[in-house]
């Protein structure tokens, strides 16, 4: 059962469920084509997470109780709602070294070998839940527990963009430089967030992400061609 709840005076927050699962995000993200498609007079914005969906409103052109009752009549259908196609983007990762400096703890926690970690992490496909916390911050799940690993007791206070980490049991890309927390295991060359680019996310929730790992010379090679914006992203669709 869908449970709304106020959160300030221009917004409030659909909750769809209490867990991390990918039936409650996909509702997560029906409510948000259906609310979307009906172009309600006075919405501002849409924020999706793992479970909930906040929308923010602006209560001089509509009022909380309108609108609620509004978004009410137009959930009743929201299992009916067909999602468009999701992508499937591949990203290259050179993992371990520099670009992934905290590799061998990962290793070392898990009583795997280097090797074995890249090949676990490489060889899962993740579920975009959700983005936060810096812009195009992606969210994945996914991840395989044997490579979980909890987070840095003391945060990094600078992490270059592009840089794969492992926080607990999930994964996810740092698409700006940041401070942060998470165990650094390697890094991407593609860009992740161009506010000069349409759209500025490389994903969108309900996306899937596959890594494959790349050597020095590869990483060189796709942030040149990033740089000169001739590096084509390899995107497919879900099967």
């Amino acid at each position: 059962m869908l449970q709304y709840k106020p959160s300030g005076d221009s917004a409030f927050i659909i909750k769809v469920g209490d867990e991390i699962s990918e039936e409650i995000n996909q509702t997560v993200r029906k409510l948000l084509v259906c609310i979307e498609q009906k172009k309600i007079h006075g919405l501002i914005d849409f924020i999706p997470s793992y479970n909930e969906l906040m929308i923010c409103y602006d209560p001089l052109l509509i009022g909380y109780s309108k609108l609620l009752d509004t978004i009410r009549s137009l959930v009743d259908g929201v299992e009916k709602i067909v999602l468009p196609e999701s992508s499937v983007i591949h990203v290259p990762i050179r993992y371990g070294g520099d670009f992934g400096p905290d590799l061998n703890e990962v290793a070392d926690i898990n009583g795997l070998s280097v090797d074995e970690i890249i090949k676990i992490h490489s060889s899962a496909s993740y579920l975009v839940y959700m983005l936060g916390f810096t812009p195009g911050f992606c969210y994945l799940g996914g991840m395989d527990k044997r490579i979980a690993t909890p987070r840095k007791q003391t945060p990094r206070l600078k992490i270059p963009a592009g840089t794969v980490g492992i926080a607990d049991q999930q994964t996810g890309i740092y698409p700006v430089e940041s401070p942060g927390g998470w165990q650094l295991i390697g890094q991407t060359p593609l860009r992740l967030f161009d506010p000069g680019r349409k759209p500025e996310f490389l994903f969108q929730q309900g996306d899937s992400i596959q890594f494959h790992a790349i050597t020095d010379d590869d990483f060189k090679r796709i942030s040149d061609e990033v740089n000169r914006e001739t590096y084509c992203v390899e995107i497919s669709k879900q099967p």
